[in-house]
């Protein structure tokens, strides 16, 4: 497995702003358009609920395909057959191959990803293929599927502003008009106090979905979506697999040590009331850069009052600044803390690209 800390990617096209996969798509004939998808968005829980999707699919077709974003630990997880990862060598050859094709049409780092997902499953004559969303959906790079089936959309925020728009109008509009015309789109039940916004953004025939009861709040709603869109395709289901790692994993019951991937407001508060009654909780966070986080730290100082802040080594780690979070502690080695700390109750949550730095250290221990 190719770990997520190795440079696949070139990186002199990584951060190109154009958006040229259609494009390029067109002229090699739509592969994209040789199997059916079901196209999943939303602000947060996309990740396990295209897991939770994908699982049920592999009860009832052949060759299922799963496409997420990001990577955890490997960056063969974004690119999934039936029960396999993309293997090296397959990542390898794939991107290698098309190397001139990525430069000429200056694929932005995540239309590179689609792109060699595409490739591979066509390659594989896949039957269907769960595709989340990388930022949005109107602009996003998996916005080139024709035969979709049905769209999903997760729990609804306020999230990549700088892209989608200010406003959560903005930010929906962007989210539902992946779907194509005519088809189905499937809506968690927290998304019920944007009724009215939604009705108004297309004539799709749209369901508010119910939640799936379960342990982990923010997943009753991810797991009553995935529920209610395999149940439109004719599979039964009476329960799900675990959610993917650093969505609320817990590392360890007594104490307990738990690590999550929440990163935005939405996240925030649906974490907040899933901790609200574990007492002398630690919070550990840590963010990505350019990120709302005042927003994010008043939510949990709203329930809980011990919240360490630490940076963490990573290109997109945040930058503290200590003169605007007087308030809170800020820990220079996150490592020692943890380890001063092991005999108390521990959340570390913020950016995903820190979880998996903790969930890899605490593997060690």
């Amino acid at each position: 497995m190719i770990s997520v800390e190795e440079n696949l990617i070139p990186s002199e096209i990584i951060f190109k702003k154009s958006y040229n996969l259609k494009k390029l798509l067109e002229d090699l004939g739509n592969p994209q358009n040789s199997f059916k998808v079901i196209n999943v968005v939303g602000t947060n829980g996309k990740g396990s609920t295209s897991q939770f999707i994908f699982s049920g699919l592999k009860t009832k077709f052949k060759k299922v395909g799963l496409f997420i974003s990001p990577a955890f630990l490997n960056q063969n997880e974004r690119i999934q057959y039936n029960s396999k990862m993309i293997s090296d060598e397959d990542l390898k050859r794939i991107l290698s191959k098309n190397e001139k094709l990525i430069k000429k049409y200056e694929l932005t780092f995540f239309e590179i990803w689609t792109f060699i997902a595409i490739l591979y499953f066509h390659e594989l004559q896949i039957d269907i293929a769960v595709i989340e969303a990388g930022i949005g959906g109107l602009k996003d790079s998996t916005n080139v599927f024709e035969k979709q089936l049905a769209v999903c959309v997760t729990s609804l925020g306020l999230d990549h502003q700088e892209i989608l728009g200010e406003t959560i109008e903005e930010i929906i509009y962007q989210k539902l008009n992946i779907a194509k015309e005519n088809v189905k789109i499937f809506l968690s039940a927290d998304n019920i106090k944007y009724k009215k916004i939604i009705k108004t953004i297309n004539d799709n025939p749209k369901v508010f979905t119910k939640k799936f009861i379960d342990p982990v709040y923010f997943q009753s709603f991810n797991k009553g979506l995935a529920k209610a869109v395999l149940n439109y395709l004719g599979i039964a289901v009476d329960s799900f697999n675990e959610a993917p790692l650093g969505r609320y994993s817990l590392l360890r019951s007594d104490p307990i040590f738990i690590i999550d991937g929440c990163h935005n407001h939405n996240g925030a508060l649906k974490l907040s009331k899933q901790i609200k009654d574990i007492e002398d909780l630690i919070i550990l966070f840590g963010a990505s850069e350019g990120k709302n986080y005042k927003r994010i730290l008043n939510v949990f100082r709203k329930r809980k009052k011990n919240i360490f802040l630490t940076e963490f080594d990573h290109k997109k780690s945040w930058k503290i600044n200590q003169q605007e979070f007087a308030n809170y502690t800020i820990i220079n080695n996150w490592k020692n803390f943890l380890t001063e700390n092991k005999n108390k109750n521990i959340l570390v949550c913020g950016s995903l690209y820190f979880i998996p730095l903790v969930y890899k250290w605490m593997e060690k221990k």
